[in-house]
């Protein structure tokens, strides 16, 4: 089998939540909405920066298609992460999706004036999730039989 042979890969979605129950709730939204992806978690924005600079511990963490960033995090907030990544020109390309608990109209703006690409507020339903996700124009969902596959749109056949 070549390259060329070989399936189109799953996106890779790193998600940035200090709470595991908040994590496994997105996960299993996606998964119940059938959508396939590759998944990657950390809990602090410090390990959130060490994970995208591939910094030691994280050298051979996969670049992520998407990223799913809580604003509320320990040592380095959200915000501030979402800052980085915009002030970052290899990062910026990458869209973030901010799930957060507020839907105070100052605090949405906010996150879109940083750069955020969608704003999802909890609690979370796979309809609205996967609704943000199919709005990412740099992602695909891609129907397999009854299942969807989140891809990168470069890799769509």
């Amino acid at each position: 089998m070549t390259d060329d042979d070989a399936a189109p890969r799953l996106a890779q979605a790193l998600f940035i939540d200090d709470s595991a129950a908040e994590i496994r709730l997105v996960t299993e939204l996606l998964n119940r909405a059938r959508v396939q992806f590759d998944g990657h978690w950390v809990s602090c924005g410090e390990d959130a920066l060490n994970f995208l600079r591939h910094a030691p511990g994280f050298e051979h963490a996969p670049a992520p298609d998407v990223i799913f960033l809580d604003l509320n995090l320990p040592r380095i907030s959200g915000a501030k992460v979402l800052q980085t990544i915009q002030s970052d020109p290899e990062l910026s390309r990458i869209p973030v999706v901010i799930l957060s608990g507020s839907d105070y109209d100052d605090d949405v703006n906010a996150a879109r004036e940083m750069g955020a690409a969608h704003y999802v507020v909890k609690p979370l339903d796979h309809t609205k999730l996967t609704e943000t996700v199919a709005l990412i124009d740099t992602l695909r969902l891609e129907q397999n039989g009854g299942e969807w596959l989140l891809r990168p749109a470069e890799t769509v056949s």
